[in-house]
């Protein structure tokens, strides 16, 4: 960081406050980083190892020298834009910490929606459930461990991908059958729950999406023209892949909702309801294939 960063180069200790302050005073103020000084505490706490609650308890600690190394070359990249969640190589969904790289989207709090949504399902307790485009596993994961008794199989094209989502289910201790294939081409039929989060951003808008998630892989961002590129040859598919009376859960972007509805009805498909996030898009979508009991209440789509 050079002569802007006095002190961080030095071999004398640095205290946590400074180390602190100097990451706060070097790292842009911008809609992805709307406090530096709450960026630069978290981005050290994980460069030690600690909690954030025993660095603001231990202000005028020393901070070792390989962390502060680690901390110097985080906050630099982070002042460039890079994600703190590739810097750190983890990120927190659903209460547990998953692996991430930049071969995979980062997992986003509005996805916990689908989660929410699936458990909510009255599914047979030894379902076969699929995860398709699953990226960094957090889906899949997520829950073959909140529901141990059904069968996930979580599937992705990028097979740098599916070792990431491996790595997590192993780590975690989830039981999912991670394959590396195009959607659900090559799977057979029979699923009583089909869980997805592709890509959905329109190809035009990639270049006015924050600098943070520009650095998310084009693969797991790009939707095509309209942005439902991926989930139109997935509602195609999916009157074949459900089990009569199967469930499928699509996260869309904005003002997606409708299309993919149409989509739905020409596929023979039921819209039973969608989920709005904290900023009202209707950001899950559920639908079902006819047969079996009768669909759970809801806003109707």
């Amino acid at each position: 960081m050079g002569a802007a960063s006095p002190g961080l180069g030095d071999n004398e200790a640095v205290k946590v406050n400074d180390a602190i302050a100097l990451g706060q005073r070097l790292l842009p103020q911008t809609p992805g980083i709307p406090d530096p000084r709450r960026e630069a505490r978290w981005l050290l706490a994980h460069a030690w190892g600690v909690e954030e609650a025993w660095l603001v308890s231990n202000p005028g600690g020393s901070v070792p020298a390989p962390v502060l190394a680690r901390y110097r070359a985080w906050i630099e990249r982070r002042a460039r834009g890079e994600p703190a969640h590739h810097l750190t190589g983890t990120c927190t969904f659903w209460g547990r910490r998953f692996a991430v790289s930049a071969a995979v989207l980062i997992p986003r709090p509005e996805t916990e929606l689908l989660i929410e949504a699936a458990l909510s399902l009255d599914l047979p307790s030894m379902a076969r459930v699929l995860d398709a485009g699953t990226g960094s596993g957090c889906l899949a994961v997520t829950l073959a461990l909140e529901w141990p008794s059904w069968e996930v199989v979580a599937v992705d094209i990028s097979c740098e991908a599916a070792r990431v989502a491996s790595r997590n289910a192993a780590t975690l201790g989830a039981c999912v059958r991670v394959v590396c294939g195009d959607l659900s081409a090559a799977l057979a039929p029979g699923f009583g729950l089909v869980a997805a989060n592709l890509p959905y951003i329109p190809t035009n808008m990639l270049g006015t999406l924050p600098v943070e998630v520009q650095h998310d892989p084009r693969r797991a961002l790009d939707g095509g023209h309209d942005g439902l590129t991926l989930v139109r040859r997935l509602i195609n598919d999916l009157p074949r892949i459900l089990a009569p009376g199967g469930w499928a859960l699509l996260e869309l972007g904005e003002e997606q909702s409708s299309e993919a509805v149409r989509l739905a009805g020409q596929a023979g498909l039921v819209a039973v309801r969608t989920v709005r996030d904290l900023g009202g898009c209707e950001r899950i979508l559920l639908l079902r294939k006819p047969g079996g009991v009768e669909p759970v209440t809801g806003r109707e789509a």
